[in-house]
C-alpha cells in the first residue's frame, strides 16, 4: 500500500473495534483510511461465544456488573442487546473456611496501607499465619491470589469485583448480567458498524515486525500463504496484550516503559447432560467453591454445568485435555463426586463437553501502586500501544473499552496538532 494516509490498528478485539469506531466517526480522520489487521480469522479476541449443544456459551468474557462496568452496560444498551441475570453470587455447599471470612478480610483491609512490596499471600501470612492464609485463598477459589505479583491491593480488587466472591466484601448486593446471545454478538455488531463506516478489515494477517521511519511506520505482516506484506502507515495503534508485544522485535517493555507485566492462565470446562440432575439437589443457578482442581463449579439453570479455574489448576486441566477425552472426563466426574459428596455411581455421565484454555487469559501491570499511562507511544506519537492491561480493569471487557477509547483519543489529539 503506497498511500501513507493510513491509520492501522493491530488487533480486532474490543479495544481495536472501539478505537476504529471512534476514529471513523471523527471529522479529523477525513481523508484517512482506517484499517484493522487481525492475526485470527475472526474479530473479538478473548470475547468468544459459540453455540454448543443448543446453548450459547461464552468461552471468554461472560459477565458484567453495571456498577463496576458502566461502559459495558452502556454499550449493550446502545446496541440493544438482550441481557439476563448472571446468577452466580449465591454459594451452595459453603467451603469450611467461608465462616467469618468476610469479617477477617474486612479487618485486614485497613492494614494494606502499611504494606511495602509484599504479595497478598505474604500479607496474609504476616497477619494470620501460613495455615490460615492457605485456607483463606483456597476458600476464595482464585489461585492467582497465591502469586507473588498479586499485591494486597490487586487481591482485594479481585475479591470485591467478582460475583462469586463479592459476598465476602461490602459489595455483596451488586447484580451481574450476561448477554443472552453471548458476547460475540456484541463483537459482531461493532464489526458491522465499523464496516458501515468504511473501516477495512484484514484477517489472518500476523504482524511480524515493524520499522519506525521519519513520518510513518513500515509494518510487515505474514498471511496464510506465508507471504510478506509491507505497509507504510502514518499512525499505528497496537491493541495487543503485553505478551504479544514482547514477541515482536520492539524490545517491549524495556524500551517503552518502566512498567513490567504479568499474566494469568484461565480454563473453562462445560459439561452437558441428558437431564439437569443438579436441580434435585437445589444447585440450580448457584456456584460452589471447592478444595480440588475444579475450584469453582457453576450450575447453569437447566442447561449445563461449567467449572472455571485460574493459574496452576488451569494448567492442570490443559494437561488433562491433552491426555484424551476419557482421562479428562473421568478426572472431572471423580472430582465433582468428591466436591458435591455424591457417589460417583449416582452421578450421570456427560453426553457432551467443551473446554477452552487461555494461556494468557488476564494480563496486568505488576506495579499497581503507580498510575499507568493511558497509552505508550514511540516515534513522536506515530505508533502507540493501548491495552486493558494498562487500566484498572485488566482482564475485563470494561478495560478493553477504556483502552480502545484511550488509543483513539491519543490519535485524534495527534491529528489535531498536525492540522
Amino acid at each position: 500500500m503506497i498511500n501513507n494516509k493510513l491509520i492501522s490498528i493491530i488487533g480486532s478485539g474490543i479495544s481495536g473495534l472501539i478505537c476504529a469506531l471512534i476514529l471513523a466517526k471523527s471529522s479529523l480522520c477525513k481523508g484517512y483510511i482506517i484499517q484493522i489487521f487481525e492475526n485470527e480469522d475472526r474479530a473479538g479476541g478473548r470475547a468468544l461465544s459459540i453455540k454448543f449443544n443448543n446453548s450459547i456459551i461464552d468461552l471468554g468474557a461472560g459477565r458484567f456488573s453495571p456498577t463496576f462496568h458502566p461502559n459495558v452496560s452502556a454499550l449493550t444498551n446502545e446496541l440493544g442487546k438482550i441481557i439476563e441475570i448472571f446468577p452466580f453470587t449465591k454459594i451452595v455447599l459453603p467451603h469450611p473456611h467461608h465462616h467469618n471470612l468476610k469479617k477477617i478480610l474486612t479487618e485486614l483491609k485497613p492494614k494494606i496501607k502499611s504494606t511495602c512490596n509484599e504479595s497478598f499471600y505474604q500479607f496474609l501470612i504476616r497477619h494470620v499465619g501460613i495455615e490460615k492464609s492457605q485456607n483463606i485463598v483456597n476458600a476464595l477459589g482464585y489461585d492467582s491470589l497465591f502469586l507473588p505479583e498479586i499485591s494486597p491491593k490487586i487481591a482485594y480488587h479481585i475479591i470485591e469485583m467478582h460475583p462469586e466472591t463479592q459476598c465476602f466484601s461490602d459489595n455483596d448486593c451488586f447484580d451481574w448480567f450476561n448477554l443472552v446471545e453471548g458476547f460475540s454478538s456484541l463483537i459482531y455488531s461493532l464489526y458491522e458498524m465499523s464496516i458501515d463506516l468504511g473501516v477495512k478489515f484484514y484477517f489472518n494477517h500476523k504482524l511480524v515486525h515493524f520499522q519506525n521511519n521519519l513520518n510513518n511506520t513500515q509494518l510487515c505482516f505474514s498471511n496464510l500463504e506465508q507471504s510478506k506484506i509491507l505497509i507504510n502507515s502514518e499512525y499505528t495503534v497496537l491493541t495487543l496484550p503485553p505478551t504479544a508485544l514482547s514477541l515482536l522485535n520492539i524490545n517491549f517493555p524495556n524500551e517503552w516503559t518502566d512498567f513490567t507485566y504479568g499474566s494469568i492462565s484461565l480454563f473453562k470446562g462445560f459439561l452437558f447432560f441428558e437431564s439437569p440432575w443438579w436441580k434435585d439437589y437445589g444447585f440450580e443457578n448457584k456456584v460452589t467453591i471447592v478444595d480440588n482442581p475444579l475450584r469453582k463449579i457453576y450450575f447453569k439453570s437447566d442447561k449445563y454445568i461449567f467449572f472455571y479455574t485460574d493459574n496452576t489448576y488451569s494448567n492442570f486441566w490443559n494437561e488433562k485435555t491433552q491426555k484424551g477425552e476419557s482421562e479428562f472426563l473421568n478426572t472431572v466426574m471423580s472430582l465433582m463426586s468428591k466436591a458435591l459428596n455424591i457417589s460417583i455411581i449416582e452421578l450421570p455421565k456427560p453426553i457432551n463437553h467443551f473446554f477452552k484454555f487461555w494461556k494468557h487469559g488476564v494480563e496486568f501491570a505488576k506495579e499497581n501502586s503507580l498510575e499507568h499511562p493511558k497509552v505508550l507511544s514511540k516515534n513522536n506519537g506515530k505508533i502507540i500501544s493501548t491495552s486493558d492491561a494498562y487500566t484498572s480493569h485488566s482482564g475485563w471487557m470494561e478495560g478493553a473499552i477504556i483502552a480502545g477509547r484511550n488509543g483513539a483519543n491519543f490519535i485524534l489529539k495527534q491529528l489535531e496538532k498536525s492540522n
